[in-house]
């Protein structure tokens, strides 16, 4: 069986998005590729490479549900999380994984949200650990 061990993500800004996973998921920074025009970051099982697009490239960001790509991570506090990336300045899409719940200004989820990366990457994050099936941590 194969198994994903490497992502990589397109950035208009490439440090601003790996500003974001550091501050979000505490991901490491493992150094820049030898262009200087990509990065990798570690979850400690994957490799997350951000690749900086080219300045006259216009990817338009789309609405949760229309998005290109979008992943999901488990984290230990989802409250810490939320904290954390509020204190960022992200932009949060709702407050349930599954049900797409509207968020409540000053509320924190208890289980699970929606977030976008600064490339407009919808993120779910949950501190559930059976949120995803076949998924063992």
């Amino acid at each position: 069986m194969a198994v994903i061990r490497h992502v990589a993500l397109r950035c208009k800004d490439m440090e601003r998005t790996r500003n974001f996973y550091e501050t979000a998921f505490e991901w490491e920074f493992l150094g820049y590729r030898p262009s200087g025009e990509g990065l990798d970051l570690s979850d400690g099982m994957c490799n997350i490479t951000l690749i900086q697009q080219p300045s006259d490239c216009d990817r338009p960001i789309l609405e949760d549900g229309d998005e290109y790509v979008h992943f999901g991570v488990i984290v230990k506090d989802v409250q810490e999380c939320w904290k954390r990336l509020e204190g960022w300045g992200a932009q949060f899409c709702s407050e349930a994984i599954k049900q797409g719940q509207d968020l409540e200004k000053e509320v924190v989820p208890e289980r699970s949200f929606k977030v976008l990366d600064p490339d407009g990457n919808v993120v779910d994050v949950t501190e559930d650990r059976t949120e995803w099936k076949g998924v063992t941590i």
